[in-house]
């Protein structure tokens, strides 16, 4: 959240730095309590200028008011569209082709800005786009120390991890629990874990979000990080030549990501890694990345969830076993607390909810 300092640094760089005049008064002009929970901002040609605040949408108007109306919003033009993507692209859309072409640039801070338009293709292969038409900028939040709990479940002994699956609907947090679980599996914890060498195969450019080949997030002093690389050639690589401990990296679910992982672990490398899904056996009805849930394959696995609003994990063995529930309130820089049970429907139904289907924030007096 934005009360860490580096996060408010971070925030205030990036409305400095690439926001167009009209926008930056908007996001200014938002409530402090609302702009802790902004997580996207969502800047479309001729259509009213959006907001994601923990999992809700809501207009901004030129002032910073909030509103489910798009009527009250401040309407963004082609021409500030324009404008923003140029600053995104420091005005050299040359410069990042390759990202343009994937779809989205990683920005200083560790932002990341998706984009839209047309597509330009060279064959069957994607060069670039043009006449880009909405931009969306997701805020990057590092929260250290909100894996410190979950931690303790993943550890074999002071000098091993367990293979370890986080699974959660999307919006959940996988991603920020996986990167502390990272930094804290890198760093150590002292006398009772030693810290691990660990390879980040950053194939969205996420985890580490670097920025000019300088990772904008903390990952630990033992990480070595490749960037938008694919997980397959990856892995291949950091075994090769990195010689890791532990293998990182987000995502699962492409054809060739069952073999990859298989590789490490036959070179005797820990994984962790994450998937979306709504519970473990609804992982393993997956095609392809299914089987790594089965015997031998990940020993600890992580379930995320919400419940009323609120953010909770759940640990399990490869069988099911629950280790331990534990439930957590919808700000994760507190870290994961308290102890619960929950059963499997009460995850699906929670992961469902996570969709969306949740109460709405309301409207800002």
């Amino acid at each position: 959240m934005w009360h860490e300092k580096d996060g408010c640094e971070r925030f205030d760089e990036l409305i400095s730095l690439y926001l167009p005049e009209r926008i930056k008064a908007a996001v200014r002009g938002i409530k402090h309590e609302y702009l802790e929970e902004l997580e996207e901002l969502r800047i479309r040609a001729g259509q009213p200028l959006m907001g994601v605040f923990a999992g809700f949408d809501h207009f901004i108007g030129k002032d910073g008011f909030l509103s489910d109306n798009p009527q009250f919003a401040l309407t963004i033009s082609s021409k500030e569209v324009d404008n923003l993507f140029m600053l995104l692209c420091e005005h050299s859309v040359y410069a990042y082709q390759d990202d343009i072409s994937r779809g989205f640039i990683t920005l200083k801070g560790g932002h990341r800005a998706g984009i839209c338009g047309t597509v330009i293709y060279e064959g069957t292969v994607i060069k670039g786009m043009k006449d880009i038409s909405s931009v969306n900028i997701r805020f990057s939040r590092q929260i250290k120390d909100c894996a410190r709990d979950v931690f303790g479940y993943i550890v074999r002994n002071k000098q091993d991890i367990y293979n370890t699956l986080i699974l959660s609907p999307p919006r959940c947090g996988k991603t920020t629990l996986l990167r502390d679980l990272c930094r804290i599996v890198s760093s150590g914890t002292g006398v009772t874990f030693k810290g691990l060498r660990t390879a980040v195969i950053d194939e969205r450019s996420e985890l580490a979000a670097s920025y000019r080949g300088i990772p904008q997030n903390d990952l630990g002093p033992r990480t070595d990080v490749l960037d938008g690389c694919r997980k397959r050639e990856g892995i291949e690589i950091m075994l090769r030549g990195m010689a890791p401990q532990v293998i990182v990296v987000d995502e699962l679910g492409a054809n060739h990501d069952p073999d990859a992982i298989k590789m490490a672990w036959n070179a005797g490398v820990r994984i962790i890694a994450t998937a979306h899904a709504y519970g473990l056996d609804d992982f393993k009805r997956r095609l392809n990345v299914g089987q790594l849930a089965a015997k031998d394959g990940f020993e600890r696995i992580i379930l995320l969830g919400m419940d009323n609003g609120k953010r909770w994990v759940k640990v399990i063995d490869a069988n099911g076993n629950e280790l331990s529930g534990l439930v957590k309130g919808d700000r994760m820089p507190d870290g994961i607390h308290g102890m619960h049970s929950f059963r499997d429907e009460a995850f699906v139904k929670s992961g469902r909810e996570a969709a969306c289907i949740i109460k709405t924030l309301g409207d800002p007096a």
